[in-house]
């Protein structure tokens, strides 16, 4: 089927079904990968203190040897937000999908409704 065919209600109700169920699908992901850049975030504060404050000197240089010291924790951080982020993209663009098919259907009902169709 051409990509720009017409499309009937039960087309539209089975890809608003899809839409529904990659939304579902999407939760647990988005759930875990907060979590993981939460903790993530976490592990990186509480190294970067320990760091600080066992440094000597004046406090821009023990600033700088924290942030020296704690590039794992810091990298971690980023990158599990990044993984949190882009699953919450995808999740993000099922939502306007969800909602550009109900438009669509709308559409479609109203059409076939104008042309004494129960559609």
């Amino acid at each position: 089927m051409s990509e720009y065919a017409p499309l009937n209600p039960v087309q539209i109700e089975q890809q608003i079904s899809e839409a529904v169920t990659q939304i579902s699908r999407s939760i647990r992901p988005v759930s875990e990968a907060y979590n993981t850049w939460q903790k993530a975030e976490l592990d990186f504060k509480a190294a970067f203190a320990r760091v600080f404050l066992d440094a000597d000197g004046p406090m821009e240089e023990r600033k700088q040897r924290a942030v020296a010291g704690t590039v794992d924790e810091a990298l971690a951080a980023r990158v599990a937000e990044g993984e949190y982020k882009r699953l919450l993209d995808f999740q993000r663009s099922f939502r306007d999908q969800l909602s550009a098919l109900q438009s669509v259907q709308k559409s479609v009902n109203a059409a076939y409704q104008a042309a004494g169709h129960d559609g």
